[in-house]
């Protein structure tokens, strides 16, 4: 393939022919002819030059925690960000932390606490990177989000290849979704509003209690959550007032199986892989529940996963 050699010298890592399946939380996923795993910005551009230049479609990853992968040969190539500018959070002494969108979010909790900076610690219930928590307004509960903390988010504008800043008010935050949802970038870096722990007597009690409630957040998921399956998290937005998983146990669609796929009997506003899942048998189950909630409740439920085949609205060009 032309260019990939020029790529490859340039100390970009490139894996062929590699399995999504390995990567993606809900162990979905076919080949992939190409992964690239860019380490800095001028690696990145150059990947995104190669794939225009060599009409490639590609889609852009990181810790999958939140996708279902469609099976088979895959016609677009991948961009795996989850070695980006892999560097330590910069703390500016006062109140603005600045996190690379590769950096987990959990990671992120733990050195948050470790630092004597509070603000972050639901993040420690949360897979995933920074950058994708951005890109759907990952969260708790209103006041443990991203939209809370966020400052400002940095990103590349694939049109063009200029890099630009959006404040928090410019993303249009709502349940799972930001205005980046509906651009052509690749988020790259962010900036969070947060305390310092107070330099006083308590301070040893106040990190003590902040890391207590953290292994509460670990505790609540393990415990309501099936996280010893494969899934992709909650699968739809929830249509408040309503909940999913308390519609589904009341049509006893509870456990129901298509496939691998299956209902969380833990968790029904989940779908779990019980036995070799794959994204075909995802998305069915996907247009089943929306089926039957629009059947029975006339309700239009929204994926908060993403489901990603070949040539759909995902994909880059």
């Amino acid at each position: 393939m032309n260019g990939i050699e020029e790529l490859s010298n340039a100390g970009i890592t490139i894996k062929f022919n590699e399995k999504l399946k390995n990567y993606s939380y809900t162990k979905t996923g076919g080949t992939v002819k190409l992964m690239f795993f860019p380490q800095n910005l001028e690696q990145l551009k150059m990947i995104i030059t190669w794939t225009k230049s060599s009409e490639e479609q590609f889609v852009i990853l990181g810790e999958m925690t939140n996708v279902a992968i469609a099976s088979g040969t895959l016609n677009f190539v991948v961009i795996n960000m989850s070695n980006y500018n892999f560097v330590e959070p910069k703390w500016d002494g006062d109140r603005i932390l600045t996190v690379t969108a590769s950096y987990k979010m959990k990671k992120l909790a733990t050195w948050c606490i470790n630092n004597d900076i509070r603000g972050l610690g639901w993040m420690e219930g949360i897979p995933g990177t920074v950058g994708a928590g951005v890109y759907m307004n990952a969260g708790f509960l209103l006041g443990q989000d991203m939209e809370t903390y966020l400052v400002d988010v940095t990103y590349l504008d694939l049109n063009d290849m200029s890099v630009h800043t959006l404040k928090n008010q410019e993303l249009k935050f709502r349940y799972r979704y930001s205005k980046l949802q509906e651009m052509n970038v690749i988020i790259l870096s962010c900036r969070f509003l947060l305390n310092r722990i107070p330099n006083d007597w308590k301070k040893v009690y106040r990190r003590n209690r902040y890391k207590k409630i953290m292994r509460e957040y670990h505790k609540r998921r393990e415990s309501n959550q099936p996280i010893k399956l494969p899934s992709a998290g909650t699968v739809f937005v929830p249509p408040y007032p309503w909940h999913v998983g308390g519609m589904l146990r009341e049509l006893n669609l509870v456990g129901y199986q298509i496939g691998g796929a299956q209902i969380s009997t833990k968790s029904p506003g989940f779908i779990v892989g019980v036995n070799n899942m794959t994204g075909e048998d995802y998305f069915s189950m996907v247009s089943y529940i929306q089926e039957q909630i629009k059947i029975h409740y006339d309700i239009d439920l929204e994926p908060e996963v993403r489901l990603l085949k070949n040539d759909n609205e995902l994909l880059h060009k």
